[in-house]
């Protein structure tokens, strides 16, 4: 592996400098973007293209990834544990979907859930939207207007028989 000190750029100013701008000047070379700069800063910001650009493939990558052998969390959820105000947060969030927001209880939402009913809430205020998203499909919404969901994009794993996980 070889390392490249990386001194002043070469423009597009006289006094151009890398910084926090470079990023986004950087994309826009890339990628051949014809639109304007976003500010006067990233017009003036130097540019890394010519570390990103190479003749040939690298060939020093691994192949494979390896496997994780620990996890990231040993002991499981702690379900019976009250939430955070965070999390309190976010099941205020979900009655948003379920439609509890117009609810008289709904600045107390979430207050008094442990984690495990929290879990559920949620679940279910998202399989409810998405079953919402469906009807409208079959009743004759633009399907460019309904959001979707694939198993993919979620971070826990369940059989088939999970509906929230279940394509439309």
């Amino acid at each position: 592996m070889s390392l490249s000190v990386i001194h002043e750029p070469n423009g597009p100013t006289r006094h151009s400098h890398y910084e926090h701008s470079s990023i986004p000047a950087t994309v826009k070379k890339l990628f051949n973007l014809n639109s304007n700069f976003l500010t006067k800063r990233d017009a003036w910001a130097g540019t890394f293209e010519n570390y990103f650009l190479r003749d040939s493939p690298r060939d020093d990558c691994p192949e494979k990834l390896p496997e994780i052998m620990k996890s990231l969390r040993p002991f499981g959820a702690k379900e019976d544990v009250t939430l955070s105000e965070f999390q309190v947060e976010l099941i205020q969030l979900a009655s948003q979907l379920n439609g509890d927001h117009v609810l008289n209880t709904y600045p107390d939402i979430g207050k008094s859930m442990t984690v495990g009913q929290a879990n559920r809430y949620a679940e279910d205020a998202v399989a409810r939207f998405l079953e919402a998203g469906r009807a409208a499909l079959r009743a004759g919404a633009n399907e460019s207007t309904i959001v979707t969901m694939r198993p993919s994009l979620t971070s826990r794993t369940r059989g088939a028989s999970n509906p929230y996980l279940q394509s439309s």
